[in-house]
């Protein structure tokens, strides 16, 4: 059995035995003041909504689960609120995105239409974690509040799950013609889009090369599925590229330039470049640039974690008339996804000391060069498929500008820019 499908088999099994309490937990805390607005919950319940579609869970327990734990949130909000009055949100309000103008807003609503405001507010949000609190501190009448908000709550749940049970029903058409991992990296990417406008539209944090970044994430994502699609497919185009792209470097082995192709992998080779990190993580310690060796770390680290994740995952079989014979995986190429960050890593850290433009342009071409020639010496010696090469460097890219976006973020937080807008 391929280990794509045994992982599957393990998350389905999770899924039938412990999804119901996920629901249910995920939906309770979504309704906690403040940090409910950080819980994906609505997400979530669109998504067992789909999976109740395709057979994996049960739509009438998953309402049920959705409902119960959306009310139980809501209660207990709405005692902390009672409880604790405006100073709550006032203290700890700034941690959150929360401005006075948001509690200002919130507050005129809740005074003049309560009724309207629980039952709209559990569609958003940031509504969705801070109206129960508000009908506490206004004192709203208890029975008044358990009347609008368990309308709202089985309003929600029942709208949210129908949008994915929908969504699962049109799944298998429109992946016919898209394509199933391209329908996945559509969902990711809309997630990742959204993350960026609602931590953006709430700080404004990003400046306009962050949403450049957010255009090579997407696109490189979009790269990475399409070549994991078309290897598992054996009849597809890049495939049928694949073979002829392996053929024609075959055709072209000469000594010399055989020799030159094993050394560029010999020499720039994940080990190496693990070693290389290992050096510039130093002396950024060295510098105390502790964010630069906390992106350093994340960014090579992480790569070569996911690489291997995902190799074991695909479990392709290199080449057979490889020129080097190499027993692991094959897809993707771990040179290729390595050497990208690496070089990457480079041009951000170092090109900016350059002050000359021409230097600076020509510093970056050639760091560029090399991760490239790096993913040619693979295919020169046949030891991995053109597909491979390119999903190495589509992998790359889409976790370092990722986690590039991620770390901007962390530090406008921990800097206390976030609070200041």
């Amino acid at each position: 059995m391929h280990i794509f499908t045994i992982i599957w088999n393990a998350l389905e099994s999770i899924l039938l035995h412990g999804g119901y309490w996920i629901i249910f937990v995920v939906s309770l805390f979504e309704a906690a003041p403040l940090v409910g607005s950080f819980v994906p919950g609505h997400a979530l319940i669109i998504l067992a909504g789909f999976l109740s579609n395709i057979g994996i869970l049960d739509v009438r327990f998953v309402i049920a689960a959705a409902v119960t734990g959306a009310i139980l949130g809501d209660i207990g909000s709405y005692m902390i609120g009672k409880k604790y009055g405006y100073t709550f949100l006032m203290r700890f309000g700034k941690y959150f995105f929360l401005q006075q103008e948001h509690i200002e807003k919130a507050k005129a609503v809740m005074a003049k239409h309560s009724g309207k405001a629980l039952i709209l507010g559990r569609f958003n949000p940031v509504t969705r974690a801070l109206t129960p609190f508000l009908a506490g501190t206004s004192e709203l009448p208890i029975k008044k509040f358990w009347f609008y908000d368990i309308i709202g709550c089985i309003t929600w749940a029942v709208a949210s799950v129908t949008v994915g049970y929908i969504f699962g029903a049109s799944y298998e058409v429109i992946s016919q013609y898209v394509g199933k991992f391209i329908f996945i990296a559509t969902l990711i990417s809309i997630f990742i889009i959204w993350a960026y406008h609602f931590i953006n539209s709430r700080s404004h944090i990003f400046a306009k090369y962050h949403l450049y970044t957010l255009i090579v994430n997407i696109g490189a994502l979009y790269v990475f599925f399409k070549t994991i699609e078309d290897t598992l497919s054996s009849d597809s185009s890049l495939a049928q590229l694949d073979v002829w792209v392996n053929l024609k470097m075959a055709a072209l082995i000469t000594p010399g330039v055989t020799e030159f192709m094993l050394m560029v992998s010999d020499i720039i080779s994940p080990r190496t470049l693990t070693l290389l990190s290992l050096v510039l993580l130093l002396y950024l310690i060295h510098k105390k640039r502790w964010y630069h060796v906390s992106l350093v770390g994340v960014g090579l680290g992480g790569g070569l974690l996911l690489n291997g994740i995902i190799k074991v995952i695909i479990g392709r079989l290199r080449p057979e008339n490889a020129y080097v014979m190499l027993t692991d995986y094959s897809f993707p190429s771990g040179h290729a996804t390595l050497s990208v960050i690496f070089f990457s890593l480079v041009i951000y850290l170092c090109g900016k000391e350059i002050k000359n433009m021409y230097w600076r342009e020509l510093f970056g071409t050639v760091n560029i060069f090399i991760f490239l020639l790096v993913g040619f010496s693979r295919l020169y010696l046949n030891v991995h498929w053109l597909s491979d090469v390119v999903a190495g460097f589509a992998l790359g890219i889409f976790w370092l500008t990722l986690v590039m976006l991620g770390f901007k973020f962390a530090k406008s937080a921990l800097s206390g820019v976030l609070y200041r807008t």
